[in-house]
């Protein structure tokens, strides 16, 4: 179970303070303690982490708040483009095995991780069971 993100978002806060740079400093607190809140106190896994930086994305992005936004990218990993996912399933994913074309998205979404978010996946799949 990884931590790399809630560690990098811990020693931001330092490098922050080192450098004088308060917006950093605040922001990278503001992060760390909704990710202290979730994980109890813990260290959180990456994969929790990264489902609070989506979150708080979503809330810079409506506050049209580009200081955030690109904060919260340097810690966010890259999403697959749906071209990408479709060549990862036409190599990786036998849809007979499946009851239905849908039922893969489930196990598409697992095997990719973060890089590939279930609205894209099922996109690409509802793209390719169309023919």
């Amino acid at each position: 179970m990884s931590t790399q993100i809630y560690e990098a978002i811990k020693q931001q806060i330092v490098e922050a303070m080192k450098r004088g740079d308060t917006a950093s400093r605040d922001f990278a607190r503001v992060v760390k303690a909704e990710m202290d809140r979730k994980g109890d106190g813990r260290p959180l896994p990456d994969t929790e982490a990264i489902k609070i930086l989506k979150a708080l994305r979503v809330i810079a992005e409506e506050n049209r708040n580009p200081f955030e936004i690109e904060f919260l990218d340097r810690y966010l990993p890259r999403e697959m483009s749906e071209a990408e996912i479709e060549a990862w399933v036409r190599a990786n994913l036998d849809f007979s095995q499946f009851k239905t074309p849908l039922a893969a998205i489930g196990p598409v979404t697992k095997a990719l991780g973060p890089a590939a978010p279930g609205d894209k996946v099922r996109k690409v799949i509802e793209k390719l069971a169309k023919g």
